[in-house]
């Protein structure tokens, strides 16, 4: 009994087969009550044609019954006239029409009666009408005939009811055969499409009532997957298609909204990544309209020099701490994000009379406290950008943080650890800087770029030297700085290009100048790209420059004890004879760490070394302590910055070598150079 019930429950639980079981059931029921309308036809046909046959058979039985009357009447006129003349003509045509119709009814089949041929009445009729014609001469023969033609007239007149009672009986039989056929006809055809009309309702209430909900019931979960909602789960289905369908859908469901988390999710914080944050945030600023918020992006303070540090996996843990710590900061209010590598978007609620910058210096003074790293303890700080918004559904969450980053740039630029709120200036600025981007590479066609050099001055010795400076005249701006369109170069890609440019136009104005040194300044884009060791060798071949007489200068930025390309690079230039130069040494992170991974020629000193000589008496302890490090291990030290008299003194006595400043020159053009050094000598030699 289970099995069975098991069979059915698996026959009927499957769509497939109840849908085609159902039409198959239609199709043998169509069949069927096209088999039993056919039948049925063919049987109404043969009893139609049956009393039809039966109907003929008795209008001729009735015909030949009128005929028999008609021989009988004439018989009768004749035994009683007594002229042959007119009796004789219709005998014999009753006789006629009597054999005529005795042959239609044998023809038809019809049995006439169950006398010997002897005893046929109608035998011989014409011998019977001979008979009848006899009676009329009269005589005693005549009136024995009477009784045999009266006796044979009986007979036929019997013989010819009974045939149409025959006749009649078996017409009225066909017709009650031929009803019975129509009824049973109509009552199978009835049947057989009652029965076919409850299977298709069958069927019809079957597919409204249990299938089509369970497909729309799918096409529900799937529609929703489609839209991404996946936090609905599939449910349960009898049907086995359906069944079979489900289990995939709800496994897809579940892997698809893994992979949404992680799609959603940084995977080494745990924390919502930017896509998740832009949603979070439309979502709270939908539902919080009334309040103001403050949305920021936060970026620690030269995070790479962590990596490089410590490794990789130390980052990404300081990363993982950070984001808790500031995330414990915010509490539940606040939504947090890893935006990048280092970076950090955060939009919380503000309270009555707390501004972004309150809540924004709280998290700087936050990221300050020491981060255990294992055997570690590692000490950053960060940079904010800050923008204020009120709660609205039209915020544009993309431009929101653009305004951010635009703050968060002008953090980095004023000195980093710290925060700064957008203002639409920012915007400007930025503007400003992508437009000097484009100026820029329009600068090389149009001649606006030129070359200047400011001398550097020996202590001790006679050499001359003056570094290769490069300027921008706008035509619209005017002068713009170096400190403006060298970093905008470097964002937009120019910057070998520009560096290239520099070497070419320096080199051609110092092969004009011998007996004298010159500084370049690198770039750490210049160092990384190939082909610039064998460009510069090229162009010292072109202007006949022996390399020893250059001096590269690179910025404490390049970190190149973590750069091996720029590492392997400099070791190149130095064994072919350039001579290699740290800029702005004495201040930087990794200040003691380059001077370790690599032996230089020189350092220069960074000029707010030597600006603060004279103002602040730890200025010169940290001056000399700078340049006894570089001294030590055998490298020039150049002071930057001799604005003034004073600073000579204090920087010759700390140890430097070479003095460079705009008490001595500002930049000078280049046909300026060899006049500018004659007339030194002349001071030099009158001093």
């Amino acid at each position: 009994m289970s099995n069975t019930k098991s069979e059915l429950t698996r026959f009927f639980g499957s769509l497939e087969t109840r849908l085609v079981g159902a039409l198959c059931l239609i199709a043998a029921l169509s069949v069927l009550l096209q088999v039993v309308t056919q039948r049925e036809a063919f049987a109404l046909r043969k009893e139609s044609e049956a009393l039809i046959k039966m109907s003929a058979v008795a209008e001729n039985a009735d015909q030949f019954a009128e005929a028999v009357g008609k021989l009988r009447m004439a018989t009768n006129r004749g035994l009683v006239a007594s002229s042959t003349s007119g009796t004789s003509d219709e005998l014999t045509d009753s006789a006629i029409e009597i054999g005529d119709r005795l042959a239609k009814l044998r023809s038809s089949g019809t049995a006439l009666y169950d006398l010997p041929e002897a005893e046929n009445p109608f035998a011989d009729l014409d011998r019977h009408v001979a008979a009848i014609l006899e009676v009329q001469t009269g005589g005693e023969v005549g009136k024995r005939l009477i009784a045999r033609i009266e006796q044979r007239n009986s007979a036929m007149g019997r013989l010819a009811d009974e045939l149409v009672e025959r006749a009649r009986a078996n017409r009225e039989a066909a017709q009650k055969r031929l009803i019975a056929s129509i009824e049973r006809w109509q009552l199978l055809v009835f049947g057989t499409g009652l029965v076919t009309i409850l299977v298709v309702l069958l069927v019809l209430f079957d597919i409204l009532r249990n299938i089509l909900p369970a497909i729309r019931r799918m096409h529900g979960y799937l529609q929703g997957l489609a839209e991404g909602d996946l936090d609905l789960e599939i449910g349960t289905f009898r049907l086995k298609e359906l069944k079979a369908l489900s289990g995939p859908l709800e496994t897809f469901r579940k892997n698809a909204k893994a992979v949404k988390n992680l799609a959603f999710s940084d995977a080494a914080t745990g924390l919502p990544n930017r896509r998740a944050f832009q949603e979070d945030v439309a979502k709270l600023l939908a539902t919080e309209g009334e309040r103001t918020f403050a949305c920021m992006l936060i970026d620690i303070d030269r995070f790479k020099h962590v990596n490089d540090d410590y490794g990789h996996a130390a980052g990404d843990d300081l990363v993982r701490l950070i984001g808790e710590r500031m995330k414990t900061f915010l509490g539940d209010e606040g939504i947090i994000a890893r935006v990048g590598g280092d970076e950090f978007a955060l939009c919380m609620p503000l309270a009555p009379g707390v501004s972004g910058l309150d809540v924004a210096g709280g998290l700087v003074d936050a990221a300050r406290q020491p981060f255990s790293l294992g055997e570690y303890s590692v000490v950053i700080t960060v940079s904010l950008g800050i923008v204020e918004i009120a709660g609205s559904t039209s915020i544009d969450i993309d431009e929101t943080l653009r305004n951010a980053d635009m703050a968060l740039y002008a953090s980095k630029k004023n000195g980093r650890n710290c925060a700064t709120a957008f203002s639409p200036l920012m915007a400007e600025e930025r503007a400003i800087d992508r437009a000097l981007e484009k100026d820029l590479e329009q600068a090389f066609e149009k001649n606006q770029l030129r070359m200047v050099y400011q001398p550097i001055h020996a202590v001790d010795e006679g050499t001359r030297e003056v570094e290769a400076l490069v300027r921008w005249r706008h035509p619209e701006l005017g002068d713009v700085p170096p400190s403006t369109f060298i970093p905008a170069a470097e964002r937009s890609g120019l910057m070998v290009r520009l560096g290239e440019w520099i070497i070419q136009r320096a080199l051609r104005d110092f092969s004009s100048w011998p007996g004298m040194d010159m500084s370049i300044n690198l770039s750490p884009l210049q160092l990384q790209h190939d082909g610039f060791s064998a460009f510069l060798l090229e162009c010292c071949k072109q202007y006949d420059i022996e390399p020893r007489r250059l001096y590269l200068e690179v910025t404490e930025s390049l970190s190149i004890e973590r750069n091996t390309r720029a590492l392997l690079t400099l070791n190149l230039l130095r064994n072919l004879g350039f001579r290699i130069a740290l800029d702005d040494f004495g201040t930087g992170y990794s200040s003691l760490s380059m001077v370790k991974s690599f032996k230089f020629d020189r350092m220069k000193l960074d000029r707010s070394l030597v600006m603060d000589l004279g103002q602040d008496p730890a200025s010169v302890a940290v001056l000399e302590a700078a340049v006894t490090m570089a001294r030590h291990v055998g490298a020039e030290v150049v002071a930057e910055g001799i604005s003034e008299a004073h600073l000579i003194g204090a920087t010759k006595s700390a140890g430097c070598t070479h003095l460079q400043g705009y008490f001595y020159s500002r930049p000078i053009e280049a046909d300026a150079v060899t006049g500018y050094f004659e007339d030194a000598g002349k001071q030099a030699a009158m001093a």
